[in-house]
């Protein structure tokens, strides 16, 4: 297997860890206090973090010798900390629970965005769309298969079986991101840290396009934070009780079937900004129709389906436009900064539906959509802002 394949591997075995960890922990909790509460506040320590820890986590990557050990490191403490958590509930004080959730969330932003960043390191410029497509899809799956396998060993073998999964599948994602060389550039030298990390901070504002594209899709993950708990409601108001999974299974597939697609038919006449915002319209307009449309079930399902698919191509151009906005010496920040927010923004997304839970599906799901749409003015008003980078020296380094 070539380094980009055995990369593709190891993050989606790192995501499918991360993605089954927010099941197995709320079902560790109802194992052993009979209540999902304190899994709640283990996720919400698992997952704040990131937007702290993607920048810095980012500058220790970029100013690495040697990256590929610094991002096996990242995803092998993730593995420790991920797995111990749902061990101690219980049995440990919530305290010590906490700061390992708190550790192992400061490591996703490397699992996400920061793998993501190696692409360039292990793929020919002519064939990284098709890399990026096929990256996109590994969320994608990792969203689908992750908390289905983290569902089913924890009801079958118990939560203490379902950590050992998760410790173990990182730690083999760990073993063979040793294995990935490339061709990284060396990361800036006589530089401050600080001062590294504020260029990583300066490059995703000042930059128009990046700057663009990183608003939007935050505010966009802002809704799709919401989507779990909304889909829910959907399935209820439908008479589908437990339909609320099978509309987010829809779109993880839809998502997967729009990766795949961009990945074997790369999108070359728009360019990646425009097919970044057509796509957050299209998840909006989809899920608009859902809001306001008639209460028929395969309909329902079918625009969280073709919701999804837009989600594909998003994912794909927002990479290429990280990777290529970015100067080389600042890449992997660039992505972590950029994982960290819409990961944190997710959260605080999911927090603000309870607000209008009780006003029913319709609404909740408007307002998700809404999110998109919001999302796709606030992306062009900011693309037409002057770019203040104008006038400075150009980053001459070589792409990684």
């Amino acid at each position: 297997m070539n380094a980009l394949g055995r990369l593709l591997v190891a993050a989606a075995l790192a995501r499918g860890a991360d993605a089954a960890a927010a099941v197995v922990i709320v079902l560790a909790s109802v194992q052993s206090s009979g209540s999902p509460a304190q899994g709640a506040i283990v996720l919400a320590a698992l997952l704040v973090p990131h937007v702290v820890a993607g920048p810095l986590a980012g500058v220790v990557t970029d100013r690495a010798a040697r990256p590929r050990v610094v991002h096996a490191l990242f995803v092998a403490v993730f593995g420790v900390c991920v797995g111990a958590v749902p061990l101690l509930l219980g049995r440990a004080p919530l305290a010590v629970i906490l700061l390992l959730a708190a550790v192992a969330g400061c490591c996703g932003p490397m699992i996400l965005g920061g793998l993501s960043s190696r692409l360039d390191d292990v793929t020919p410029t002519a064939r990284r769309p098709h890399a990026r497509g096929l990256d996109a899809a590994t969320y994608n799956v990792a969203q689908i298969a992750g908390p289905a396998a983290g569902a089913t060993v924890t009801g079958l073998f118990g939560a203490a079986t379902a950590a050992v999964m998760l410790a173990v599948t990182a730690w083999c994602a760990a073993a063979i991101l040793l294995t990935v060389g490339g061709t990284p550039t060396a990361g800036p030298g006589g530089a401050r840290f600080v001062h590294t990390l504020r260029a990583g901070l300066a490059c995703v504002v000042t930059r128009p396009v990046l700057r663009a594209t990183t608003a939007a899709s935050v505010l966009a993950e802002f809704g799709l934070g919401a989507l779990t708990p909304a889909a829910v409601l959907v399935g209820i108001d439908s008479g589908h009780a437990t339909g609320g999974g099978y509309l987010v299974t829809a779109f993880g597939a839809g998502a997967l079937v729009g990766s795949l697609s961009v990945a074997r038919f790369p999108v070359r006449r728009w360019p990646p900004f425009t097919v970044a915002l057509v796509c957050i319209g299209g998840t909006g307009a989809a899920l608009a129709a859902v809001a306001v449309g008639p209460s028929w079930w395969p309909l329902t399902v079918g625009l969280f389906a073709v919701a999804g698919v837009f989600d594909g191509p998003l994912l794909t151009s927002l990479l290429q436009i990280r990777a290529t906005e970015a100067p080389a010496h600042l890449r992997t920040q660039v992505f972590t900064i950029s994982t960290g927010l819409k990961t944190s923004t997710a959260a605080l997304g999911a927090t603000a539906f309870a607000v209008v839970a009780s006003s029913g599906a319709a609404v909740g799901v408007g307002l998700i959509a809404a999110a998109h749409l919001v999302a796709v003015v606030v992306g062009l008003a900011l693309r037409a802002a002057p770019d203040s980078t104008a006038g400075a020296k150009p980053d001459r380094r070589t792409d990684r």
